[in-house]
C-alpha cells in the first residue's frame, strides 16, 4: 500500500494538559504514525475483533465507535467557543480545525467539524496554507482522490518545496489510478529530499503499477537503504518478493473507469463526447446524475449531492477551469463554432447553480 509523509504538525502541546489520564500516550501515537495509509495492502485482511487497534479508521465492522474522555471533549469544546467569538481570527479557526481533525482518529464525527472549520478559514484566506493542506488530509483519510488532489495542488502552487505534501499528492494520484502522474510527484520529491523514505517506496508501487518492474525493483532497493526501522524493511522486501513473482497487484478502484455517454446522445456525437467529458471530470464527473439537452448547443447538467456554494475557493475554481477546458476541446474535436451553454444544476431542486458559456 502506498505510504503517507511522515512529517505531520505537532500536537503533543496542544493535548498534553488533557491526556494526562490514559489516553495521552494513544493520542502522541495517533499522530506519529508514519503512513496514515489510503488503502488495504493487497492480500491484507480486516482487522478481527481482538486486534488491537491504533484508531477509529481501524476499527472492524459491528466495532463500538471509541468515544473521547469527557476532558478531551471539553477542551475541544473551548477552542471551539473561542474561535466562534472571533470569526475572523484565522489562526484560531486553523487550531480549532487540527484538534477536530486529529480528534477524529478517534472519532469520525470530528472530520464534519474539522472540514467545517478549515472552510471558513479559506473564505477568509483562499491560500492559507494550514487550510488547504488540513482539507487535503482529510479527504486523503476518507479516500477523496480527486478533492485531496485539488487541494494539494493549490497548497504546492503555494509552496513548492514542500516534499511532505508533493509525497502525499503522489499517493492520492496513484490511489486515482494516475500512477504516471505519481511517478512524476515521487521524482520531485526524492530531487529534493534523496533519503525520504516514503518517497522511495511509493515509487516503487507505482512503477509496479504500470508494470516497469525493474524501475520498481530500483525503488524498493533504495528504499530498503534508507528505511528507517526493521518493520519498514520487512514491508520492502515483502513488496521485492512480490515483484519477483508477478506484477504488484493493482490497487482497489483503479484506474477510473472511463463514464459512459447516458442514453441521450449517440457516443460518437457532439452531445455524446460532452457527456463524456462531463462525467469524467475531477471531482464533478461522480456526482453527474444525468445530462439534458434542451437544445444542439446547451445542456443542463443535474448533480446528485454537489453543494457548489460550499465548495472551497481553490476547488471552485479547479472545477470552472476543467469545465471550460473541457467544453472548448469537445468544441474543437467536433468543429462546433456557435456558443456553448452548459447549466450546472442542483439534481434534486432543480435549481441552476451556475451556469458557464464557451
Amino acid at each position: 500500500m502506498p505510504l503517507r509523509s511522515a512529517a505531520l504538525a505537532p500536537f503533543a502541546a496542544t493535548f498534553g494538559a488533557i491526556m494526562a489520564v490514559g489516553i495521552l500516550v494513544a493520542y502522541g501515537v495517533m499522530r506519529q504514525i508514519p503512513q496514515r495509509e489510503a488503502l488495504l495492502a493487497p492480500g491484507s485482511q480486516p482487522a478481527s475483533p481482538d486486534t488491537p487497534v491504533q484508531d477509529a479508521r481501524q476499527l472492524p465492522p459491528g466495532h463500538p465507535a471509541i468515544q473521547l474522555p469527557k476532558e478531551a471533549r471539553d477542551f475541544i469544546y473551548s477552542i471551539a467557543r473561542k474561535a466562534e467569538a472571533n470569526p475572523r481570527d484565522i489562526k484560531a479557526w486553523d487550531r480549532y480545525a487540527d484538534v477536530c481533525f486529529r480528534a477524529a482518529s478517534f472519532d469520525s464525527s470530528y472530520y464534519a467539524k474539522s472540514a467545517s472549520a478549515y472552510a471558513h478559514v479559506l473564505k477568509l484566506d483562499p491560500d492559507d496554507l494550514d487550510a488547504l493542506r488540513g482539507i487535503g488530509n482529510i479527504d486523503f483519510d476518507q479516500h477523496k482522490y480527486d478533492e485531496a488532489i485539488a487541494a494539494y495542488e493549490h497548497y504546492l502552487s503555494r509552496k513548492p518545496d514542500d516534499a511532505d505534501v508533493r509525497t502525499d499528492l503522489g499517493t492520492m494520484l496513484l490511489s486515482s489510478g494516475s500512477a504516471d502522474q505519481a511517478v512524476l510527484q515521487y521524482r520531485k520529491v526524492l530531487e529534493m529530499h534523496p533519503n525520504l523514505f516514503e518517497a522511495s517506496f511509493n515509487l516503487g508501487i507505482a512503477y509496479g503499477q504500470m508494470n516497469e518492474l525493474d524501475a520498481a525493483r530500483t525503488a524498493f532497493e533504495k528504499a530498503k537503504m534508507v528505511a528507517p526501522d526493521a518493520d519498514a524493511r520487512n514491508r520492502v522486501t515483502q513488496m521485492l518478493a512480490e515483484i519477483g513473482g508477478a506484477a504488484i497487484p493493482a490497487l482497489p478502484g483503479s484506474p477510473r473507469p472511463v463514464g459512459a455517454a447516458s442514453g441521450s446522445a449517440d457516443s460518437s456525437s457532439f452531445k455524446g463526447a460532452m457527456e463524456r467529458m462531463l462525467r469524467d471530470l475531477p471531482i464533478a464527473g461522480p456526482k453527474v446524475a444525468s445530462v439534458q439537452w434542451p437544445s444542439a448547443t446547451r445542456a443542463r447538467v443535474l448533480m446528485d449531492n454537489f453543494p457548489m456554494d460550499q465548495m472551497p475557493p481553490f476547488a471552485a475554481a479547479k472545477f470552472m477551469s476543467d469545465l471550460k477546458s473541457g467544453i472548448g476541446n469537445v468544441k474543437s474535436a467536433h468543429d462546433v463554432r456557435a456558443p456553448v451553454e452548459i447549466d450546472i444544476c442542483d439534481a434534486a431542486s432543480g435549481r441552476v447553480m451556475q451556469s458557464v458559456t464557451e
